[in-house]
């Protein structure tokens, strides 16, 4: 056993239900489930159509399609083609999964386009991330890979010491995706390149232009206007106060701290997440399914909800 494998053990692979196991009798494509319950990989024998992730999006209940990048790093069983389909909200995987099995299975054997590949990480010059690059395809993506998931390396910041990265697949939106970031790909950077002090994920930009979907990630400016007041009325009312990491409640100490607060209204959206950008400092923080923050049958009957994003800021959500 490498020194590696005793330092940072595999993280174990979900268990692949057994209808699943079933489909994979009558489908060239395995369906595999992931850590994130909204997406599912998809393996196959042969070579990723190059229109399936066109074909997919076009079908009813799918809200997105990663095609993965097989063969990263050497590894397990990333070395098959896969792909990471997204459902929507509300779409049940049992009559969802069958579906994309059957188009994928369907589909010419073409090449696929560079455009729909994942990215390959870019070459770089200094020696620092040269060595980040390294650990993430060798360390790093071929596990994540594994689930679903792929890490992209945007940036290395020496001044502060931080590794921006940008998370895919199965990994955007994943609920211990945060967990993934701090226990896993940070411990793992600051192992092999002792530069590395901190990492964090950066969003995607959404395109303006695509046509409005309900169920499409929100981009929100966090432009904070200072309220203790109100913060001090809406937490006695009742309103849940929680942090970016996992829905914790923000309660206390902690709570008292907030006194900056911006307001969102979903109107009726339900999306996956708000990604907030600070007007000031221009960080990005992403909030993982509000729309599940403001559930009555958890317990929140007053319609809203705050995050907070930054120790003096929150943002207040409401439906």
């Amino acid at each position: 056993m490498s020194m590696w494998r005793r330092a940072f053990p595999a993280v174990r692979r979900p268990r692949q239900s057994a209808q699943a196991g079933c489909r994979w009798l009558a489908s060239a494509w395995s369906e595999q489930e992931t850590p994130n319950p909204d997406v599912r990989k998809f393996e196959g024998l042969a070579a990723v159509p190059g229109n399936a992730r066109n074909q997919l999006l076009a079908m009813d209940g799918i809200r997105d399609v990663f095609v993965g990048e097989s063969g990263s790093g050497g590894s397990s069983s990333s070395s098959r083609p896969w792909i990471a389909v997204t459902r929507s909200r509300g779409t049940s995987w049992l009559t969802l999964a069958p579906q994309v099995q059957e188009v994928l299975s369907s589909l010419p054997e073409e090449v696929l386009d560079e455009d729909d590949r994942s990215p390959r990480i870019a070459v770089f010059e200094d020696s620092i991330t040269k060595n980040i690059a390294e650990v993430l395809e060798h360390r790093v993506r071929p596990s994540v890979q594994d689930d679903g998931g792929d890490v992209e390396l945007l940036r290395w910041e020496p001044a502060s010491g931080e590794v921006v990265l940008r998370l895919k697949g199965a990994c955007r939106g994943c609920p211990q995706s945060a967990v993934t970031l701090q226990e896993t790909i940070l411990k793992t950077l600051k192992h092999f390149v002792p530069e590395v002090r901190s990492v964090r994920s950066e969003e995607e930009e959404l395109d303006p232009n695509q046509p409005l979907d309900p169920f499409a990630d929100v981009s929100w400016t966090h432009d904070g206007q200072r309220e203790p007041e109100a913060i001090k009325a809406l937490a006695a009312s009742g309103t849940p106060f929680f942090s970016t990491f996992a829905g914790t409640k923000v309660e206390g100490p902690k709570l008292r701290r907030v006194c900056f607060m911006s307001r969102i209204s979903l109107d009726g959206r339900t999306p996956g997440h708000i990604i907030v950008t600070c007007a000031d400092c221009k960080a990005k923080r992403s909030i993982e399914d509000p729309q599940d923050l403001l559930r009555k049958d958890k317990g929140n009957a007053t319609g809203n909800a705050a995050v907070v994003i930054f120790p003096t800021c929150c943002v207040l959500i409401s439906e």
